[in-house]
């Protein structure tokens, strides 16, 4: 009976220290999600905020471009543009054993605007 009781001790405790290597493995494993979460997520507030900014000069680049080549400047643009120059590169990044996606943008190629606007008097 002794025996008995010993051996059920000895599996309890197996059982324990595998429970507890599993639970520090999956601690380790939030701990380093957790941290790529705030890191996203500080690069996500960061870029929300220089959009105001980034807005701003977009639209008066565009009200700069159709005072220079017109108010068809869509179909000038569309004219001259093969290939997109400014492209997306997707990957898998491996996080505490999780698979998590990333992406980066790359500019492939020149932009060909040399000539865009001269037909109504340059630029400016």
């Amino acid at each position: 009976m002794l025996s008995l009781l010993l051996q059920c001790l000895g599996v309890v405790k197996a059982h324990l220290v595998g429970d507890t290597r599993g639970h520090a493995l999956l601690k380790k494993k939030s701990d380093a999600l957790t941290v790529q979460f705030r890191q996203i997520l500080k690069k996500l507030v960061s870029t929300k905020e220089s959009m105001g900014y980034t807005m701003k000069t977009s639209s008066f680049a565009l009200k700069e471009a159709k005072y220079v080549a017109g108010e068809n400047i869509k179909h000038v643009v569309r004219e001259n543009v093969s290939t997109a120059a400014l492209k997306v590169r997707s990957y898998q990044e491996n996080i505490a054993g999780v698979e998590l996606p990333k992406f980066e943008y790359f500019i492939d190629g020149e932009t060909n605007n040399d000539l865009t606007g001269l037909a109504r008097g340059g630029p400016c």
